[in-house]
C-alpha cells in the first residue's frame, strides 16, 4: 500500500513538473516582442514620398531597437523606398516614423501601394510574424520622360558637387555627353570603402576623355566611415534621383558600384531594387557576408537576375578568397550571370585603384541592360 502510495505521488509530481514546463515555454512565448503598424499616412508630393506611420510595441514585452521599411508595391514588383531606424518601444506604446524619401527609380507607371513594415529583416523574436505590415497610401506613378526637368551647366571631365537633400554626392560629365540633354546616358554610381570619402573616390572612376563614356556618381553621406546596409541604401536612392534631375539618364543602365563596405551597400541595394539597375561592379567585397541579407534572403529578393562582376585580390585578409569564391558560387548556381576576377594584392594596396580601372570600369561599355 505505501509503495503504491509512493509511486502515485512521484507519478503526480512528474506530472506538475511537465506541466510547469509547457507553461513556463507558452508563458515564454507570450512575453515575447510584437511590433505592428498601426497606421500613418504616406503620399507622393512631386517625386518624393513623404508622411509618417506608426511603430507600436504590444502589451507582452518591450521591443528593442529595429528598422522598418516602406514598400512600394506596382505592376508585381515590390520595392523599398526607404529604411528607418526605429528606437526601442516600450509594451503599449508608439513610435511615430517620419517618412521623406524619393520615389524609386524605373517602377511601371500605374496605380501602386505603399505598405509600412515594422520589422524589416525580421531582427526580433517576435510573439507574431504576421502583422508587421500595412498599407499606409496608394499612389500613381507617373509616366517619365529621362528628359531632366531641372538641367544645369557642366563641363565634361570636371568634377561637380551635388545635393539630393539627403546627402552630397560628386559625380563627372564625359565629352560625349549630349549638351541639349536628349540623348539617354549610362550612370555609374560608385560607393566608397570604410575610411573612404567620396569626393576622392570619383576621380577613381572617372578616367575622362574618350575612355569615359558614363556619368560617374559618388554617393556621399558616411564620409570617412562605414555604410550602414540597413539604411544607407536611402541615400542611394536620393542621389540617383537628384542627378536624373540634372541630367538624362537611360533609367535601363544604371549600374552599382563599390569597394569593401561599399561593395556590400552595392549588393544589398541592388538585390532588393533588381530592376533599378543593370548591374554590379564590386572589388574585395563578396555578395553577402556584411550585406545583412542572408544568400536565400537576398536572391529571393531579386526581380531579376542582374549582371556582377568581383574583383577579388588573393592576399585580401578582410574578404579572405574561399568565401568570396563560394558566395559568387551561389549566385551563378542561382542563375546570375557573375564574372568573378582575381588578382594578387590585399585588401587595400598600390593596385587596388589600378585593378578597378583596368578590370572593372570597361565592363561599362557591356551594353547591360536592366528590364524594361
Amino acid at each position: 500500500m505505501l509503495r503504491r502510495l509512493f509511486t502515485l505521488l512521484v507519478v503526480a509530481a512528474l506530472g506538475l513538473a511537465a506541466t510547469g514546463t509547457a507553461v513556463a515555454a507558452g508563458g515564454g512565448h507570450r512575453h515575447r516582442a510584437d511590433l505592428s503598424v498601426q497606421g500613418g499616412s504616406v503620399t507622393l508630393s512631386g517625386t518624393t514620398l513623404a508622411g509618417s506611420f506608426r511603430v507600436k510595441a504590444k502589451r507582452s514585452a518591450r521591443a528593442k531597437a529595429t528598422t522598418a521599411a516602406l514598400h512600394v508595391r506596382a505592376g508585381g514588383r515590390d520595392v523599398v523606398a526607404g529604411s528607418f531606424a526605429v528606437k526601442a518601444v516600450r509594451p503599449g506604446r508608439t513610435r511615430t516614423v517620419s517618412v521623406s524619401v524619393p520615389l524609386p527609380a524605373s517602377l511601371p507607371a500605374g496605380p501602386a501601394q505603399l505598405v509600412a513594415c515594422a520589422d524589416e529583416g525580421r531582427r526580433l523574436r517576435e510573439r507574431s510574424e504576421t502583422n508587421n505590415c500595412r498599407a499606409v497610401g496608394t499612389i500613381t506613378v507617373p509616366t517619365v520622360s529621362s528628359v531632366p526637368n531641372d538641367p544645369i551647366a557642366f563641363e565634361p571631365d570636371t568634377v561637380l558637387q551635388l545635393s539630393s537633400g539627403v546627402t552630397d554626392y560628386w559625380l563627372t560629365v564625359p565629352p560625349s555627353y549630349d549638351a541639349s540633354h536628349q540623348t539617354p546616358t549610362t550612370l555609374f554610381v560608385w560607393l566608397h570603402g570604410c575610411g573612404g570619402e567620396g569626393r576622392y573616390d570619383i576621380y577613381d572612376v572617372s578616367p575622362g576623355g574618350a575612355a569615359q563614356s558614363w556619368i560617374a556618381l559618388s554617393v556621399g553621406g558616411t564620409e570617412g566611415g562605414c555604410w550602414d546596409v540597413d539604411t544607407d541604401g536611402a541615400k542611394v536612392s536620393a542621389a540617383i534621383a537628384s542627378v536624373k534631375t540634372h541630367f538624362n539618364i537611360d533609367p535601363r543602365a544604371v549600374v552599382l558600384g563599390g569597394y569593401s563596405s561599399g561593395g556590400d551597400l552595392a549588393y544589398r541595394t541592388a538585390f532588393y531594387d533588381a530592376r533599378s539597375f543593370a548591374g554590379v561592379l564590386a572589388e574585395n567585397t563578396s555578395p553577402f557576408r556584411d550585406t545583412g541579407s542572408s544568400a536565400s534572403q537576398s536572391i529571393a529578393a531579386a526581380s531579376w537576375r542582374f549582371n556582377v562582376v568581383q574583383l577579388a585580390h588573393l592576399q585580401d585578409d578582410t574578404y579572405d578568397i574561399a568565401t568570396v569564391r563560394q558566395e559568387t558560387g551561389v549566385l551563378e548556381a542561382a542563375g546570375f550571370p557573375v564574372t568573378l576576377v582575381e588578382r594578387p594584392g590585399k585588401h587595400y594596396d598600390a593596385g587596388t585603384v589600378p585593378d578597378l580601372q583596368s578590370v572593372l570600369l570597361p565592363y561599362l561599355r557591356a551594353g547591360w541592360r536592366a528590364p524594361a
